[in-house]
């Protein structure tokens, strides 16, 4: 019987049972998926949706919108709406008439643009009653509006054998027979040599205030004033009373209440004693009286 040590065991496969032919390769079938994509290779970018383009075609067209609102409410439809606080002189549609065409007659009507002084000039040249024009552009809307404030008759003034009429700005606004629903208006005769036309500061708004307060007063006494006379002296103003055969000195530049209240209780003096001044009675000072 022979052993086998370690060394002469025999090395490899054993042969295969059989006839000793070689045994026939076999192939296995890998897994039917999909291989896993690695994590190193650089995937393709996705393609735009459908949906990211219209997106941004809706956004486009969105901004043009909004462009083409803003151009087309930016100009200035020639339809303004005219407030007018004081019809004495004109109905408002007079002063509606005028303000839409000063607007028609603007070539750049933007709002960016719009000439609110040549506007404000305008109207007052045409309208010398008004003193201030405010025109309100509204940032949607296309209908701009205007404020106009109108200087109230105050009296007709007598000058170089015409007669006008003042406002209370100051401004001779028109001939008294263009106007005659004001002919009932004070009179005021012009002493001072000033050449007046519609348009032209004849007095200040204090002299025009001053008058008005004096006026008032007498009118609250029930006194009939006859005549209010601009003489040549700066800043006079003289006034007779209906049957009186004096007239009263004033000073355009003091206190009309203060001036006024020494007049009336002056004359109640004199009435009541039965003695006139012959010529003038002067109140322009502060407690004092003067007459001759």
């Amino acid at each position: 019987m022979r052993l086998l040590g370690r060394n002469n065991r025999p090395r490899g496969r054993p042969p295969p049972a059989g006839n000793g032919q070689k045994p026939s390769p076999r192939y296995y079938k890998g897994p039917s998926g999909p291989a896993a994509a690695s994590p190193f290779q650089r995937r393709p970018a996705a393609p735009k949706s459908a949906r990211l383009i219209l997106k941004r075609i809706r956004n486009i067209l969105l901004v043009l919108v909004i462009v083409a609102g803003f151009v087309y409410s930016s100009i200035i439809k020639p339809q303004p709406k005219v407030l007018v606080d004081d019809t004495s002189y004109h109905p408002a549609s007079v002063y509606q008439s005028s303000a839409q065409a000063t607007l028609a007659s603007l070539r750049n009507r933007t709002k960016l643009t719009l000439d609110r002084s040549g506007i404000s000039s305008a109207m007052k040249r045409q309208f010398p009653e008004i003193s201030k024009v405010e025109l309100k552009v509204p940032l949607i809307s296309q209908v701009p509006t205007f404020k106009l404030d109108i200087a109230a008759p105050t009296f007709n003034l007598s000058s170089a054998g015409n007669i006008y009429v003042v406002g209370a700005n100051g401004v001779v606004v028109a001939a008294s027979g263009q106007l005659p629903s004001l002919s009932k208006l004070s009179t005021v005769i012009d002493q001072s040599g000033f050449e007046a036309s519609p348009g032209k500061q004849v007095l200040g708004t204090e002299a025009i205030a001053f008058i008005n307060i004096l006026l008032a007063q007498c009118k609250q006494t029930g006194l009939q004033v006859q005549s209010l006379t601009l003489p040549a002296a700066p800043q006079a103003l003289e006034l007779r009373a209906e049957g009186s055969p004096y007239y009263v000195k004033f000073d355009l530049g003091g206190d009309a209440m203060l001036q006024a209240g020494q007049y009336l209780a002056a004359k109640h003096k004199f009435d009541s004693e039965n003695t006139q001044p012959s010529q003038y009675l002067d109140v322009r000072v502060a407690g004092k009286i003067y007459y001759k």
